[in-house]
């Protein structure tokens, strides 16, 4: 039934949307980080933003990954899980608030536009790089935007800082598709 690449790759679409929720929520309500062991923080240095600590291993490796041309919204989910679940019990005011709301940005904005970044860095980019721009940016906006709204943040506020960081960049290597992968 999965033979064709076509369904493959449809099925592991659906399957990533139907579990990054549940991963997302299992990250807000655990208060923890995954099970690895903090990184040397050369990834948040690179990034020109760290964030504040209990988001540091999460956005480590979605820059990480953003770095090496994969998407950063696995990784993501956990910083924005854990952002979300804070805004929506103890993060109402102050710091705690204010390093939640820097850690959606940076992994919504920043670390999607540094991957864009990285995969159209290649000499003449083409098909290849714009199908990986078509498959990534669609599922971050569906994936972590729900949870941005549902903390009160304007999603299309997010959409407009992220799309200033890449839109020229999108619409040059990638004119058929842009509209699509800016969601505009």
């Amino acid at each position: 039934m999965l033979s064709s690449p076509g369904l493959r790759e449809g099925f592991a679409m659906r399957r990533f949307l139907l579990f990054a929720p549940i991963f997302l929520l299992a990250s807000a309500c655990s208060g923890e980080e995954a099970n690895e062991p903090a990184s040397p923080t050369a990834a948040a240095a690179g990034s020109g933003s760290a964030v504040a600590e209990p988001y540091r291993t999460s956005f480590d490796r979605a820059w990480q990954n953003a770095s090496e041309g994969r998407s950063p919204s696995q990784a993501c989910a956990a910083v924005v899980g854990k952002a979300a679940g804070l805004l929506k019990t103890t993060a109402t005011g102050g710091q705690e608030r204010t390093d939640a709301l820097e850690a959606l940005d940076a992994c919504y904005v920043r670390a999607m536009a540094h991957f864009v970044d990285t995969t159209l860095s290649v000499d003449n980019p083409g098909t290849t790089q714009c199908v990986s721009l078509l498959k990534a940016l669609p599922v971050h906006r569906s994936s972590l935007g729900g949870f941005l709204a549902d903390v009160g943040e304007v999603v299309a506020a997010y959409d407009r800082r992220l799309n200033e960081r890449i839109e020229a960049k999108v619409r040059s290597a990638c004119p058929d598709t842009a509209a699509i992968i800016l969601g505009v």
